[in-house]
């Protein structure tokens, strides 16, 4: 997409009028759209207006470790992770295209150590300083520095119901609790809290975890159960979900689709789904052969449920991501595939589908940006 001159394009936008306008945007590749936001206040007015956001489509991001030895290593690889989204342009809508952080200032590079929801979060190696990165509109914040080292981070960001992200460090473990260092984008600082895990010890806690509308959700194994915490009261103790099936022995996960929670469960042949119901009971939903999911491969892992149909997963396949609609259970005539580039091989760890609009929102509005 040309980049008009910002001298000229206030004088165009007016002329075109807002309906037009709009039909023109919404016909663009979307990452030429979320970069021109930088041209000018009343470019960035026209494409972040909310009725032109509702107008565009989910785009699918993803976390991937690239080159064969990401497979021998079972989801590492040599090169560290890294983030692709789908191409946006005429035929090959159903591309995922690797998006470079080189325009970030590092001069050494920076290690991906999350992501969340289409944003990274990035650390300089050596430092304790942290970036939080959009690679689509190559926007980035430098973060102020926490008082503490971390022995783990997590980039907590919802766009379906705020702007603003978190940052998580948990800096100290005790038997059933933490201490922590919370970064809010909205104040623009780090808080220490001391956090409870409703008697559930920590070392029972797992890698796997879910960012929701302020509450991190973190799966446990003895006890089997979801620990919920909420980002914006750490005075209260973290509220304790059981789960309907154990987490050792399969793959499990948590989601939101529909606005309802989700607990998604691989236990040898069958992909089974819970939905969380008004009064806290889990209700069965699917219970899906594998086999059925297998795209080209035998290999299937679960990677992320559509935001809206609660009925659509993703899923990852030698080498590509693959959607499912569980009601018709097969793959076969009824899916679409993400792929990369002919002859890549790559495996994706992390999927999400992020409304467009996250991209033409103010998260990163502020901050330093390469066009």
């Amino acid at each position: 997409m040309a980049i008009l001159k910002s001298c000229s394009i206030d004088s165009e936008i007016a002329l075109i009028g807002d309906d037009l306008l709009s039909e023109i945007i919404v016909r663009l590749p979307f990452k030429s759209v979320a970069r021109s936001a930088c041209v000018s206040k009343d470019w960035r007015a026209a494409v972040s207006d909310d009725y032109l956001r509702r107008r565009l489509p989910l785009l699918m991001t993803t976390v991937y470790f690239p080159d064969d030895d990401a497979v021998a290593a079972g989801g590492g690889g040599g090169g560290g992770p890294r983030f692709a989204c789908a191409a946006s342009d005429g035929n090959d809508g159903h591309r995922l295209e690797d998006c470079d952080l080189g325009f970030l200032p590092e001069r050494g590079g920076v290690v991906v150590c999350d992501g969340c929801n289409g944003l990274l979060l990035c650390r300089s190696p050596g430092t304790p300083e942290f970036f939080v990165v959009d690679p689509v509109t190559r926007r980035w914040a430098a973060l102020p520095a926490p008082a503490k080292a971390a022995t783990l981070s997590v980039l907590a960001f919802d766009p379906s119901t705020s702007p603003d992200y978190r940052v998580v460090n948990f800096t100290g473990w005790r038997d059933r609790g933490a201490a922590v260092e919370v970064f809010s984008s909205a104040t623009w600082a780090w808080t220490a809290r001391d956090t409870e895990f409703g008697g559930v010890p920590a070392s029972s806690l797992s890698g796997s975890m879910h960012y929701h509308d302020g509450i991190l959700y973190i799966l446990a194994s003895e006890p089997d159960c979801l620990v919920s915490l909420n980002l914006a009261d750490f005075s209260s103790t973290a509220a304790v979900i059981d789960l309907p099936e154990p987490v050792d022995g399969g793959d499990a996960h948590v989601a939101h689709s529909g606005g309802r929670l989700h607990y998604i469960f691989r236990d040898g042949e069958l992909l089974k789904v819970w939905e969380l119901d008004d009064d806290d009971q889990w209700r069965p939903k699917h219970a899906v052969k594998v086999e059925h999911l297998a795209h080209g491969g035998d290999e299937v892992r679960f990677l992320a449920m559509h935001p809206e149909e609660e009925d659509v997963v993703y899923t990852w396949s030698p080498w590509k991501v693959v959607e499912h609609d569980l009601r018709r259970k097969t793959t076969t005539c009824h899916c679409q595939a993400w792929e990369f580039g002919e002859g890549e091989r790559n495996r994706v760890v992390k999927a999400w589908l992020v409304p467009s609009s996250c991209y033409l929102s103010d998260c990163l509005a502020h901050c330093p940006v390469k066009c």
